[in-house]
């Protein structure tokens, strides 16, 4: 278990990055970006009291029966609100279709968790070590490349919630935009690759030495390579 501590920490950040990349409208409680109005806000056609981007659409709850409204629009989807005040105000695609980097960042990790499990194998051929180094340094600099993506998704996810918090205020109705769960569990997965790849470094240095000294011990009791000549 402990030599797989950097393998387990890859997987949790994978598992977290694929809830993201679900996200809204495929599970509600995945958005990135959500805003509450504490007044009527007309949304595509009905006075709605909030409203949830993700990154494959966004859902609304109509306030005459309180039921939620979902749309899949995919990537680089546009939506507006009306205010209070007839003010109607749009977040562009643009805005929106950065978010795409979630599903990258969740795919690089899938394939670091995949490096992270493989096993080393060390094969003896006619009384010769042949080494194969430990994936662990390919898997550490994997997460950290992982990382890098979910960083920049991580600076999107926050533009976007910029510019809705500004887009907001020109309504004329009392409202909180907030960051959604997605932005927070997207911090996680960048803290967890960061550790990952430091605890992956790690784990590759001790795996080398003990190869290492083993196969020098090894070495040692035969004689060395040219002891097979000897008579």
């Amino acid at each position: 278990m402990r030599a797989r501590a950097g393998a387990i920490i890859v997987l949790v950040a994978a598992i977290l990055s694929l809830l993201v990349t679900i996200s809204a409208p495929y599970v509600r409680a995945f958005d990135d970006v959500r805003v509450y109005f504490f007044g009527d806000a007309a949304g595509d056609a009905q006075a709605i009291n909030q409203f949830r981007l993700g990154i494959w659409g966004f859902c609304q709850r109509v306030i005459s029966d309180g039921n939620w409204v979902c749309e899949n629009t995919g990537l680089a989807y546009s939506y507006g609100v009306q205010g209070a005040n007839g003010n109607q105000q749009w977040v562009g695609s643009s805005w929106t279709r950065g978010l795409v980097m979630s599903p990258v960042a969740t795919g690089f990790l899938i394939i670091t968790t995949i490096v992270a499990f493989t096993k080393h194998h060390i094969k003896d051929v006619y009384g010769l070590l042949i080494i194969v180094p430990p994936p662990f340094s390919i898997a550490a600099l994997l997460s950290w490349w992982s990382g890098l993506v979910t960083f920049i998704y991580l600076a999107i996810n926050l533009t976007l919630y910029l510019k809705v918090r500004a887009q907001m205020r020109h309504l004329g109705t009392i409202e909180n935009t907030d960051f959604g769960p997605g932005f927070w569990m997207s911090l996680a997965v960048l803290i967890l690759t960061i550790v990952a790849g430091f605890i992956l470094l790690i784990e590759h240095r001790r795996a080398r030495t003990s190869v290492d000294n083993s196969a020098s011990y090894r070495y040692a009791s035969n004689g060395g390579f040219f002891s097979r000549f000897r008579k």
